[in-house]
Order: structure tokens, then sequence, then C-alpha cells
């Protein structure tokens, strides 16, 4: 969603400032950004097939790994929210006759390259379920067609309001990944991290593991997805739990802390 933002917000300055030829120097960042997510994701899977014999000790870090990313992946949001700061840099880029067209395409490139690099790294710590494809398609299907809306039917976006709507959801992924990335630190093939309570409370349906999870249990339709978005779990060990809650309760405060010292200039809300 931010690297489709970041496009169309430069695809809409060249066309106010009459410079259209430099449009498809986006277009190469972004198509070069693809390719380059594509490579990583082949570059990870075969590092991933080297830890099978320590799938535990491998998911756990990585999901503490994913964790740390997302929290850099939301001041990055917070830091780069307002259509000035977009528009900024796209402006400096153009007014550049020389280097502005290669400032484009890097700009395009890092950012879906980047986007793709935490796809990567979020699908692998995330879920081992089909749904996980569905939700990847459905998240990239709704980025792209947003960007069609906002070019071709001038669609007013609400950047603010949209990047704190992401923001918060992120915040709360990566508590969840944090707490399972504990979770798997704490299995006894790996006793990395001591269990003081094995578990903390345990609200999930009964289920002998055999057959779909009932809806209400973390793995099933309804509890699976509560996991995926919120890290909820229906039965924690008292050290998930508490990782859960200091992850939300510090990125919260850092967050109300960082958007409070945005000036009304950077509040900007409207795209078009």
């Amino acid at each position: 969603m931010e690297a489709t933002i970041i496009v169309v917000v430069f695809i809409l300055i060249l066309k106010k400032s009459g410079r259209p030829e430099m449009m498809k120097n986006i277009w190469k960042g972004v198509g070069a950004g693809v390719v380059a997510s594509i490579i990583t994701a082949i570059l990870f899977k075969l590092v991933i097939g080297s830890f099978e014999d320590n799938e535990a000790w491998f998911e756990g870090v990585l999901m503490l790994a994913s964790a740390a990313l997302i929290a850099v992946v939301v001041f990055h949001l917070i830091k780069h929210h307002s259509k000035e700061e977009l528009e900024r840099i796209a402006e400096g880029a153009i007014s550049d006759q020389e280097k502005g067209a290669k400032a484009l395409s890097a700009i395009a490139f890092l950012s879906v390259w980047r986007e793709g690099s935490e796809t990567v790294l979020f699908m692998s710590a995330g879920t081992e379920t089909s749904w996980a494809i569905l939700g990847l398609i459905i998240g990239i299907s709704a980025a792209v067609m947003l960007g069609w809306l906002m070019l071709s039917k001038g669609v007013r976006i609400d950047i603010k309001r949209l990047f704190t709507i992401t923001t918060v959801l992120l915040i709360f992924v990566g508590a969840g990944l944090a707490a399972h990335g504990v979770h798997e630190l704490q299995e006894e093939e790996v006793g990395l991290i001591p269990v003081y309570d094995d578990e903390f409370w345990n609200v999930n349906p009964q289920w002998d593991g055999t057959g779909e999870a009932p809806i209400l249990h973390d793995k099933g339709l309804v509890g699976g997805t509560l996991r995926a978005m919120l890290g909820w779990n229906g039965n924690p060990t008292m050290l998930e739990f508490f990782t859960w809650a200091g992850y939300l309760t510090v990125m919260g405060i850092l967050y109300k802390r960082d958007t409070e010292s945005h000036t009304p200039a950077e509040e900007s809300q409207s795209l078009l």
C-alpha cells in the first residue's frame, strides 16, 4: 500500500508538472523492484531449506526479526505519511534535469523492493497455511486497485488516515510475531528461553488436533484470523503474553509521541 501511494503521488506530480516523459522511469523502477523481490524470495527459500533440522530455532529467530523489522517499517510510515513530504521528494527530482529521472526510478525501485522483501519475510514467519497466500493476493490486489482508482478516477485518499490504519495493524502484527517467536524459542527442543507458566490462560475450544480446528480456536478460521491480525493466542505462556503486551505498549507510546510532534503543515490529509 505504501509503495503504491508513493508511485501514484509521483505520477500525479509528473502529470501536473507537464513532464509525462519521465513516467517511464518510474515504471522501470517499479518493474526492477518486482524482479528484485522475486529474486529475494527465491534466495530466501533456498536459505530456509537448510534450516529444516532446526525449525523451531529458525522460526523463533525469524519471527523476532520480523517483529523488529515491522517496528522499523512503522516508524518509516510515521515519518513519511503526508502528501507534502512525498511532493518535496518528487519535485526535487523533477527540478534536477540531469539526475531527476534516475532519482525517481531509484526511489520507485527501492520502495517496491523494500515492500517486496518485507513481504517475503512476513510470509515466511507469519503462517503455514494456504490462507496466507490468499491474504497476500487480496492485499496486493487491494493496493493495485487503490492506485488505479487514484490515477484513473481521481479518487481522493486521506493519506494520513490510511497510514494510521495500516500502522496500527502493523503494530499488532509485530506484537503477535514477537510473542510467537518467544513461544518457538521456549519449545523443548530449543529451550533458549525458560518457561515459567505453560499456559497463562487457555480459552481454546477442545480439539484433538485432527481435522479442521474449531472456528474460535486460535488455529481455526476466526481465531486464526485474530491471531494473524492482532496476535491473539488462546493459550499463551506468561512470557508470551508479556512480550505481546510489552511490544504493543512500547510501540504505542513511541507512535503517539512521534505523531504528536508533527507540525500542522505535515498533517495535510488530502492527496488531490
